[in-house]
């Protein structure tokens, strides 16, 4: 039974998934391929350990903790939260316990075998208040090739990226600002989360809208500056529509030092991040 760490300090949590990572080809060698409903803050989330260091980390809840943390605080009852490139699910698990049966949570995926296991933690979760997409955001509405990755969360719009050699698919594309509309969403979005692989800049110029008339929204970003995304430029955009930058660092209220190769951000229009 896999041990689940809580509360622990950040540079606990960094020296256990260097541990992880150091040791993964021992274990993964001995573990054979399968799915498993493992318990997380969100419920339930089908894994396949066998997969990568990252999904042995989701597993032990020890996966982007700042982000998780920064789901919980900016998050409440009846809110309206959107994923976008939601791989295992996650985040969209987490938000649907933490907006409940009242809020909504819109979670987007391209790769047709990660929906699939999406769908099954969703119903094991029994989550009602979960809606899932399986098309790619991008900056307009159409189709587009999805470059597929050796790990199940490095699928990519971009071509000819390192480790995207595992084929490719056409997949659907919609604009966030073209789906808002398609599905009637009228309620005000409190946070979106986007990690998406290098296409971080499509998705945002596929959203004006979405950014322009959601005031209070909170944004949480990953910037991938090893896929040639340059976060000055992220920001830049952000500013132009009002947003603020601070690290992804609880408790979110220092203001990010943006320089080319930060990987990850919290954005909001407000003076100061509104917790919750």
């Amino acid at each position: 039974m896999l041990v689940r760490f809580k509360k622990l300090g950040a540079r606990v949590v960094a020296k256990l998934k260097r541990t992880i990572h150091y040791t993964y080809p021992f274990w993964s060698a001995v573990i054979p391929v399968f799915y498993y409903p493992y318990r997380f803050s969100g419920g339930r989330i089908y894994l396949n350990i066998k997969e990568s260091p990252m999904m042995l980390s989701r597993a032990l809840g020890l996966y982007e903790v700042a982000k998780h943390e920064a789901v919980r605080a900016f998050l409440r009852p009846g809110d309206t939260f959107i994923d976008v490139g939601a791989n295992k699910g996650d985040f969209s698990l987490l938000a649907a316990r933490v907006v409940g049966p009242s809020g909504h949570v819109l979670a987007f995926e391209p790769a047709p075998e990660n929906c699939r296991w999406i769908r099954k933690s969703i119903e094991v979760n029994g989550y009602q208040n979960v809606e899932l997409h399986q098309l790619a955001l991008a900056d307009q509405s159409g189709e587009a090739t999805l470059y597929l990755g050796r790990k199940s969360g490095w699928h990519t719009l971009v071509p000819d990226l390192p480790s995207r050699d595992k084929g490719s698919i056409r997949v659907t594309t919609r604009s966030l600002d073209d789906i808002l509309v398609e599905v009637g969403m009228e309620e005000p979005i409190a946070m979106i989360k986007i990690d998406v692989e290098g296409a971080e800049m499509r998705v945002l110029q596929g959203a004006r809208n979405t950014l322009r008339h959601n005031d209070r929204v909170v944004l949480a970003i990953d910037i991938h500056p090893d896929l040639g995304v340059d976060a000055r430029e992220v920001c830049s955009y952000l500013e132009g529509f009002g947003f603020r930058v601070f690290e992804e660092r609880p408790p979110f209220d220092r203001r990010a030092n943006v320089w080319q190769s930060m990987e990850s951000l919290v954005a909001s229009r407000l003076g100061s991040l509104p917790t919750r």
